[in-house]
């Protein structure tokens, strides 16, 4: 009985000590979006500007102006990329932690937003980042800033919408 007391108090200080171990860990973004390779995609031109589209049609690629290279994600599209380049989308949580202000996100690019029609929309006045935290109905947490703004905003969004991609860093 002894024995199985001492156990359990080293598991209960073990605990502790990982508790505080996880306040310790300093969790930042990464200084650029996140981008996959695009080779052999195809073009397509919405609103007379040009884009790449991957074969799966769930990220697309600016290829003109001060984007080009810049790409856009749905949520799923984000999930899955990132987990196969071994990187990691900060949760909803970690996003709150981490980005309040403009200043706490490094080289911005306003590239705006897929919406679920195809459109590309705001471009060069507002930019947006998926969490990796889902919500309700098929939507996902994001982060949206507009060029004018020095706050950043918090929004359940369709999960079928483009937004960028801020990984941390490891």
């Amino acid at each position: 009985m002894n024995n199985q007391t001492e156990i359990i108090k080293k598991i209960r200080n073990l605990l502790a000590e990982l508790e505080e171990l996880k306040h310790e860990v300093k969790l930042e973004l990464e200084d650029n979006n996140f981008r996959v390779n695009s080779d052999r995609w195809h073009k397509i031109t919405v609103d007379g500007k040009q884009y790449l589209e991957n074969p799966e049609k769930d990220i697309w690629e600016f290829l003109d102006d001060e984007f080009k290279g810049e790409q856009l994600f749905t949520w799923k599209a984000a999930m899955r990329e990132t987990e196969k380049a071994g990187k990691r989308m900060p949760t909803d949580e970690e996003f709150s932690e981490l980005v309040k202000t403009k200043e706490d996100i490094e080289n911005i690019e306003f590239t705006g937003c897929r919406n679920t029609d195809g459109t590309f929309y705001y471009r060069t006045s507002s930019a947006g980042w998926w969490s990796s935290s889902s919500v309700y109905g098929g939507s996902a947490w994001e982060r949206h800033l507009g060029s004018s703004l020095a706050t950043v905003g918090r929004y359940a969004d369709s999960q079928f919408y483009g937004f960028s991609v801020r990984c941390l860093k490891k």
